[in-house]
């Protein structure tokens, strides 16, 4: 696997055309992906962002990728509703189910609220199986989302990878508990709202807690998201507003009757110092995707370069983007960085 980076879209077709037997994935800025598009083949993957990754680090405008050997991949598009893939998708899977090195990388319309939906599609899958993936981005536009397979423009679509090298996947969350276990006492899960927490209106209680006032809330959602009690793991999920009637919607799924934490961040350089040692061997690739609102703490924070430091330190040849949303194993998260070393 092999990190590409690019400015142009000719620069790609050049790419393309010179290498007709490897496959491809291609992220790209939403203004230019449709032109991209038209000059792409089946086995060529594009997906929409909101910044790029490469081994030049984070940009916004660029257009970063990898391209790999056809023969290990399958490419499986995922239709609306995703149960319509469900036999694909289970085909291929048994396909690579018996390879502890075989990944599946999933890309999701980031507009649409589906993540879960398609999580929950998975259930024939063990709990163990690789799967990493992002939501297409709009550069903040919040109006058009895209992921294509060659021409054809899909609602999202899923690569199973049959590796021979090892291969490790990690998350790492840049929060940690502040406070004691509340309880989410009134939800609506399918539109991501949570109305009541510890049996108060949310946005009241939510300000209680950090000890600030309703109006201020929602300067403080980026630093203070809540976050999921999973095992002995905490999946993120961010607030995206307040509603009029004290209810605050997320960018992800939120039960009733559940515990979650309020959270506060950690040194981000530190944490991520960390993460990079979890890594079990010395990678000749990395495919890393961290979340818009990630970024855009970095880039409040004046952090990327110490980023991009830290995880080039490591692998000089690693891709990904930034997106609207991050699935890890069978999660939907939020505020999340997923990656994949490769050995």
């Amino acid at each position: 696997m092999k990190s590409l980076y690019f400015k142009t879209v000719q620069d790609v077709v050049n790419e393309i055309k010179n290498n007709p037997t490897l496959g491809y994935v291609f992220h790209v800025p939403i203004s230019i992906i449709h032109e991209l598009a038209s000059h792409t083949n089946d086995n060529i993957v594009l997906v929409s962002t909101s910044g790029e990754y490469s081994s030049n680090g984070y940009e916004n405008g660029a257009i970063s990728g990898f391209s790999y050997k056809k023969e290990i991949s399958e490419i499986i598009e995922i239709k609306n509703p995703p149960v319509l893939s469900k036999f694909d998708l289970e085909v291929g899977y048994n396909k690579v189910k018996n390879n502890k090195n075989a990944f599946m990388l999933l890309f999701l319309d980031g507009l649409s609220n589906d993540e879960e939906m398609v999580m929950t599609t998975f259930y024939f899958m063990k709990d163990d199986f690789k799967i990493l993936g992002g939501s297409s981005g709009d550069n903040l536009k919040f109006e058009e989302t895209v992921i294509f397979i060659g021409k054809k423009k899909v609602c999202h679509v899923a690569i199973y990878f049959d590796m021979n090298s090892k291969t490790q996947l990690l998350k790492e969350n840049l929060y940690v508990p502040m406070s004691d276990k509340i309880l989410i006492t009134d939800a609506d899960p399918i539109n991501r709202i949570v109305k009541k927490i510890n049996n108060q209106p949310a946005a009241t209680e939510y300000s209680r807690l950090l000890g600030i006032s309703e109006s201020d809330l929602p300067n403080h959602f980026m630093n203070n998201p809540l976050g999921k009690l999973y095992q002995d793991d905490i999946l993120i999920a961010s607030p995206q507003k307040v509603n009029p009637d004290k209810s605050i919607t997320f960018y992800c799924q939120i039960m009733p009757n559940t515990f979650v934490y309020l959270l506060q961040p950690v040194d981000p350089i530190e944490k991520l110092g960390e993460t990079m040692k979890r890594i079990d061997f010395r990678p000749s690739f990395m495919y890393v995707i961290n979340c818009i609102l990630r970024s855009l703490k970095f880039q409040n924070e004046n952090r990327w370069k110490q980023v991009d430091s830290c995880i080039l330190g490591v692998c000089k040849n690693t891709t990904g983007f930034i997106s609207y949303g991050e699935q890890f194993y069978k999660h939907h998260v939020n505020q999340t960085m997923v990656v994949l070393a490769v050995e």
